[in-house]
């Protein structure tokens, strides 16, 4: 029995599989214009699938080496801003070297060290508050965008930043800090002995307003002895002495009991105020309740130890009566830069550390990077010689449907009718 061959049979199924056969073509041409051998995942959902993890692979390691640009170069601006603060330091202490050679030293020598240990003071202070290349202060902590070390009205140096240490992740298991604690570089500096600080509190009302200085330590033992208390400076009520006039009473921040008899002595501005092995000046018209903070500590910052220095050698010079004094206070300006050279130094080594890390954690993103692009290519890259054998196989094979259905489709029993 033969088959009976319908008109619509004849035509639907030679129009279907040119249809595919287009399609055919059109995928072939498609993958040689992009390149890639699965356009979609159904042309193979395995390497689809696989080709989609290694892309997010390489979108983390990109963003791993992102990371660890920004970790670079915030810690190379540290790093040449701390260079710059031993290079003060260092120069500070010749200063206070030739400061400590009393038999030779001049007045005039004196006075210029004065003034050029002044200039340091305002360098450190800048370098202290240096910004990186987005404009954020390198030593605030996380308060990038308060200002860290300001100057007091009321004498001395704040900190206004945290403790904070912000951290970059630069690998899966990895994160580095990148940044230092503007306390920690610059504060928390181990004393050669105790010592003191000194500052207004914020709410004082004189005018002009009351400053205090660094001040100097007279008597050790005492210090030793008055220490870890702090002491406060409160002006009084002038009409509590008689004649009527400006006061103070020295206190004991934690109980208030008065210290060495300080109680209601009258107030000269700039004169030594002595107690607890310590002096300070205190200068300006303090206003009744003005305050003046004189905190013990086994810790000095770098401003400090420039600061006292400085009182010394501008209160205390040689030849005056306080040799004893002069020279204790060298002896522990020189014992305290170098403390800060040291401290100042171990912060340079650990972003030696990092950044080395930091290297040798980029070299292994690369060969990885490079290996999954390979692994991907393998997979998803088209082989462009195959390809176009393709192209030219399916391109004949359509030609050849198309050419032989255009004479199938002119085929009738009538034309065989005579």
């Amino acid at each position: 029995m033969s088959d009976r061959l319908s008109t619509y049979w004849i035509f639907n199924r030679p129009v279907r599989d040119m249809l595919q056969l287009q399609n055919n073509l059109n995928k072939t041409q498609e993958q040689i214009s992009t390149g890639r051998r699965i356009l979609t995942p159904a042309d193979d959902p395995v390497g689809a699938a696989r080709v989609l993890q290694l892309n997010q692979e390489i979108a983390l390691i990109d963003q791993y080496e992102r990371n660890i640009t920004l970790l670079d170069a915030r810690l190379k601006q540290e790093e040449g801003v701390l260079s710059a603060v031993e290079d003060s330091v260092a120069r500070i202490r010749e200063l206070a070297v030739k400061a400590g050679n009393a038999g030779v030293l001049t007045d005039a020598d004196r006075k210029a060290i004065a003034a050029e240990v002044r200039e340091r003071v305002e360098e450190m202070y800048d370098l202290m508050n240096s910004k990186d290349g987005a404009g954020e202060y390198l030593f605030a902590g996380f308060q990038g965008n308060t200002q860290p070390f300001v100057e007091n009205p009321g004498g001395g140096f704040g900190y206004k930043g945290d403790e904070g240490v912000r951290f970059l992740q630069v690998s899966q298991t990895i994160t580095l800090a990148s940044s230092d604690s503007g306390k920690s570089v610059f504060l928390d500096i181990k004393a050669d002995k105790n010592n003191f600080t000194t500052y207004a509190n914020n709410q004082n009302k004189g005018n002009p307003t009351g400053v205090i200085s660094a001040g100097i330590t007279l008597d050790q033992d005492k210090l030793d002895a008055f220490y870890p208390n702090d002491a406060v400076i409160t002006f009084e009520n002038p009409l509590d002495v008689d004649p009527p006039q400006q006061n103070f009473t020295v206190r004991r921040k934690s109980d208030g009991r008065v210290i060495d008899g300080m109680k209601n002595i009258n107030y000269q501005a700039g004169a030594p105020i002595q107690f607890a092995g310590v002096s300070v000046n205190v200068t300006g018209n303090p206003a009744p309740g003005d305050q003046f903070i004189v905190e013990s500590s086994n810790k000095q910052g770098v401003l400090t130890t420039f600061e006292k220095f400085l009182f010394a050698l501008e209160n205390y010079p040689p030849g005056t009566g306080f040799d004893e004094t002069y020279d204790a206070a060298i002896s522990q300006t020189l014992n305290n830069l170098d403390n800060t050279i040291d401290n100042v130094s171990q912060v340079r080594a650990r972003i030696g550390a990092r950044l080395n890390t930091s290297d040798a954690v980029k070299n292994q993103h690369a060969d990885n990077k490079l290996a999954a692009q390979e692994i991907r290519s393998e997979i998803r890259d088209l082989d462009f010689a195959e390809a176009v054998s393709r192209l030219q196989m399916e391109s004949f094979i359509l030609q050849a449907s198309q050419q032989s259905f255009a004479q199938v489709s002119r085929l009738s029993l009538f034309d065989f009718i005579r």
